[in-house]
């Protein structure tokens, strides 16, 4: 009876640490995809266009977002142009509430974001390249904490921009 109280005790010990929420960040992997008939060396300007869902991103993570998407570009050679851009971005979000459980009955709840930018031909409105990364954000995540997340997701996400050459 002893020994079946212990391995009670102990497979609850394992469930109650396996479930807590990680204390750093979960960063996953990149999707993307792109129109392999475009020829993304003539990209040289860009404007960021906001759409329905784009307003499902907290105002201050949209402002995250763009100050590391345009530092990025601009180290690419993109200029942000207002009037006549060879592109427009657009970011997307979305996501759902995970519950992890804690030690007992205590249990956190956090949020699962999905970003995904995606870039359209000004002339077109096609779609030419898009990618996207999910990052957990939790509640009680400092201003600075929601920064390193959200610069390391768009960071992650624009290494896919230029896409890589066919062979």
């Amino acid at each position: 009876m002893k020994s079946l109280i212990a391995i009670i005790l102990a497979c609850l010990l394992t469930l109650s640490i396996g479930c807590a929420a990680p204390d750093k960040p979960v960063y996953h992997d990149v999707t993307y995809d792109y129109d392999v008939e475009v020829d993304f060396k003539r990209i040289k300007t860009y404007n960021w266009v906001k759409l329905p869902a784009t307003s499902r991103i907290e105002d201050f993570n949209q402002i995250r977002i763009k100050t590391v998407a345009n530092e990025k570009f601009v180290r690419m050679g993109l200029t942000l142009n207002i009037e006549d851009p060879d592109v427009y971005l657009v970011m997307y979000g979305g996501g759902y509430k995970a519950v992890d459980l804690k030690v007992g009955m205590d249990y956190a709840v956090y949020d699962v974001g999905r970003l995904k930018l995606a870039m359209y031909d000004s002339e077109s409105h096609q779609e030419i390249w898009w990618a996207e990364s999910r990052a957990d954000l939790f509640f009680e995540m400092t201003p600075a904490q929601k920064d390193e997340v959200i610069e390391n997701s768009v960071r992650n996400i624009l290494d896919y921009y230029p896409p890589p050459k066919l062979p």
